[in-house]
């Protein structure tokens, strides 16, 4: 489920849907040196971690619930938190649209997928 989530953050942040907007939101942040290593890895191991505990809820009992406990686990979990930091760094509302936007396309996706399973 790591590689879904990196192929939709691949074509999420495309110069065609919101890539464009990010890169300008995020402008100040992208012209420090970025460790890419440390970027990739950190993010692959935090995504198999959310993933492997999303999968531990809903494994089995259908795509249906796999969505609707993806997107609930967003809501309570993601979207908060995240929100609360995006206050604090001043960042902009429109990139916390776009940066959490993703994760509930990922988070429903991925239990929809797993509820297959």
């Amino acid at each position: 489920m790591t590689i879904v989530s990196f192929a939709l953050g691949a074509v999420w942040h495309q110069k065609f849907l919101f890539g464009k907007t990010w890169a300008t939101e995020n402008k100040p942040n992208l012209d420090r040196k970025m460790n890419i290593p440390l970027i990739f890895g950190g993010t692959a191991v935090m995504h198999s971690l959310a993933l492997a505990g999303l999968s531990a809820l809903v494994s089995g009992h259908g795509w249906h619930d796999g969505v609707h406990a993806g997107a609930l686990v967003w809501f309570v979990f993601v979207l908060p938190p995240m929100t609360a930091t995006y206050l604090f760094a001043n960042r902009s509302m429109k990139l916390l649209a776009i940066d959490a936007g993703m994760y509930i396309i990922l988070f429903s996706l991925a239990g929809g997928i797993m509820g297959i399973w």
